[in-house]
């Protein structure tokens, strides 16, 4: 492999890697805005644009010998979105309220739930038949699958609904301890 390939090979992998970094950040920049976090989302823009300019100039730089390098850029997007996203996840400690609407199961799902622990409300609703029961649990947002799977277990045409909250004072969580 002459020089000139090797350089090209190399530098493709700097792009794609260099856009998965700067993506990545992208995607943590945009949840640490959503949190309200500034000097978090300060300091990760100002990394992701200075990887952003560098890749990109380089892409520009070399647009005519390098066609590998827009490939590179474009699959480095990809890829950085979905490590963007996946590393969002494990850093939030989102709050969500998940509604449950079964239309004969109610207390049976009640019951599931509270015995593997979930905080559960029940209230009464109205929907296009009559009277129904909607069940509400507020938890992290890493529990919504494991609710999600309870639920269906015992009915699997229940309607759930998550929902992201802002702040959250008093109350049973899962896994929180009650203070006494």
């Amino acid at each position: 492999m002459g020089e000139n390939k090797l350089d090209i090979v190399l530098w493709t992998l700097l792009i794609f890697f260099g856009r998965i970094i700067d993506v990545s950040l992208g995607t943590i920049r945009i949840n640490f805005v959503v949190r309200r976090k500034k000097i978090f989302a300060s300091i990760i823009g100002f990394l992701e644009v200075t990887i952003f300019v560098a890749v990109i100039a380089r892409v520009i730089q070399d647009i005519e010998n390098n066609i590998y390098g827009i490939f590179a850029y474009g699959a480095g997007f990809a890829v950085g979105t979905f490590i963007g996203i996946i590393i969002s996840e494990k850093l939030t400690k989102d709050l969500m309220s998940t509604n449950i609407i079964s239309i004969s199961n109610s207390t049976k799902i009640v019951n599931l739930l509270r015995n593997q622990g979930f905080g559960v409300t029940c209230y009464k609703g109205v929907g296009k038949d009559g009277e129904l029961d909607i069940i509400n649990v507020v938890c992290r947002r890493t529990l919504i699958n494991n609710i999600t799977r309870l639920v269906e277990e015992i009915d699997g045409n229940a309607f759930i609904t998550s929902h992201m909250l802002g702040e959250q004072q008093g109350g049973y969580m899962f896994g929180k301890l009650k203070k006494k």
